[in-house]
């Protein structure tokens, strides 16, 4: 925490019994009418320190600190500035003349206690009730006995709906930093006796009162998912050495819902990688780079340039089990073994860095990762530019050399198509490079047939990019002369 004016106040104005500590968690209320709500008290302002830069009113405190909660914030006031009493208002919290009396009034001597005053918030145009809330500590908030009872009311003045939503979710975010765990109950238990709860005690309040309601238990909600993800993300983390069989040169990790392979050369910055990627959001940019897979192009520590593909499913089970596939050998780790083995064999495919398997109801979903291609595409995407001359004969002869190489040595690609091929350039010349390997086979050599199969399947995707027919036609004589020819 940050004190930024707390002791040069205390030495200007001397010690106040009373102190009045005013939460600002962002920047879009102005504190001065909470700050002034109870007359003769030392002012504090307590907010988050990306704040920092937000001018505060004159005379008054500023604490830095990530804290939410009334009872914590008189804590840090109490403790910071030694007040006897501490009033906890929000920005938008303003007291009724009868309760701001009623709080500048607190006798500073006693015994620890808490005072609670009736809530109102001021919602859609119309006063919602709400529930009775502990405003005020005299000495230490968690000796406090039995509340009492004050005067008046406080009223808590609502943003519209989406500036609420926001507004729950960075306190959720800031709240579920003191919780440690939660379980079923947060979610479904507890929040739906809330929200009855709410919706009874509003009954009379129309639809505002329905909807601040459900806002309200939204924001209870959030508070456990983020309690929940915290502690996943933290579990997903915990790792130990795996005795699993992997190529030379890679490490395998068991974790708590599957396991990770990486190189060792890269093993710290990678793991991290792999371990805080999930199927919808990955540390990088989203591309797209043929294939089923979501696919996003990350960046590693140490400034490697890598692409991370998901697995996804394509054909008719793709609308069934997106991600889910089943079976003992797990697909990302059979196309690590094979590109490993089809480099060795001198076949022009992408160096694989790591994968990623998570076991999830009787199957796996898994991710893998590869070196990138420094300025490839895909030949869907050279199809569809359209280049001419020298430039269209010299990618349509190295992606004839390059599949006849694959065939040759024995690779067997039985989903090659126009996304699963990539064309770069290299030291001027055209270079190639087949991708997503996870159904490929690798064998001797490959037969006569696997090639016509193979050879056919890429013939017709590429007609669905075409539109010339001679300009087909002439592709096709061209791909077949280059790929008969002894490489």
């Amino acid at each position: 925490m940050r004190r930024s004016s707390a002791f040069a106040l205390r030495e200007r104005h001397g010690m106040r019994p009373t102190a009045v500590a005013v939460v600002q968690a962002d920047d879009d209320a102005d504190p001065t009418a909470a700050l002034a709500a109870v007359p003769g008290a030392a002012r504090y302002l307590v907010r988050a320190p990306d704040l920092r830069d937000t001018p505060a009113p004159t005379s008054v405190a500023v604490l830095e600190a990530e804290v939410t909660e009334r009872a914590a914030t008189a804590d840090l006031v109490r403790r910071e500035t030694r007040a006897r009493v501490v009033v906890v208002l929000h920005v938008t919290d303003l007291p009724s003349a009868e309760l701001a009396a009623a709080l500048a009034a607190i006798a500073p001597d006693g015994t620890p206690a808490s005072f609670v005053a009736v809530r109102v918030h001021r919602f859609l145009g119309r006063d919602v009730s709400g529930e009775p809330i502990v405003v005020a500590w005299r000495g230490e908030p968690g000796a406090a006995t039995a509340p009492v009872a004050l005067p008046g009311r406080l009223v808590t003045t609502e943003p519209d709906i989406t500036t609420a939503i926001e507004r729950l979710d960075r306190a959720a975010t800031c709240a579920a930093r003191s919780r440690a765990i939660v379980g079923v109950g947060d979610f479904i238990a507890r929040p739906g006796l809330a929200l009855v709860r709410r919706l009874w005690m509003r009954r009379r309040d129309g639809v505002p009162g329905v909807v601040l309601a459900v806002l309200e238990t939204y924001g209870d909600v959030l508070i456990a998912a983020k309690v929940w993800e915290r502690a996943e993300r933290a579990a997903a983390r915990q790792v130990a050495p795996s005795a699993r069989r992997v190529p030379d040169g890679f490490t395998a990790i068991d974790t708590r819902t599957g396991f990770v392979v990486v190189r060792d050369d890269l093993h710290d910055t990678l793991l991290r990688v792999l371990l805080d990627a999930t199927p919808e959001i990955v540390d990088g940019e989203l591309v797209n780079r043929g294939g089923r897979g979501a696919t996003w192009a990350v960046t590693l520590a140490n400034g490697t340039r890598a692409v991370l593909r998901w697995y996804r499913r394509g054909g008719a089970m793709r609308h069934f089990i997106r991600d889910r596939y089943f079976g003992w050998r797990p697909r990302p780790l059979a196309e690590l073994v094979l590109t490993v083995e089809a480099r060795r064999r001198g076949i022009a495919v992408p160096e694989v860095l790591g994968i990623r398997v998570d076991r999830a109801r009787g199957g796996y979903r898994g991710a893998i990762v590869t070196r990138e291609i420094a300025g490839a595409e895909t030949l869907g995407d050279v199809v569809q530019r359209d280049p001419h001359g020298d430039e269209r004969a010299a990618i349509v002869a190295a992606v004839a050399r390059a599949l006849r190489t694959m065939h040759d040595r024995g690779l067997h690609h039985r989903d090659l198509n126009v996304g699963n091929i990539l064309v770069s350039r290299a030291e001027g010349a055209a270079a190639v490079h087949v991708i997503d390997l996870d159904r490929a086979r690798l064998r001797k050599t490959v037969g006569r047939s696997g090639r016509w199969r193979a050879l056919r399947r890429l013939a017709r995707s590429l007609a669905k990019l075409e539109t010339s027919e001679a300009q087909r036609a002439d592709d096709h004589a061209a791909f077949h002369r280059a790929y008969r020819e002894r490489v």
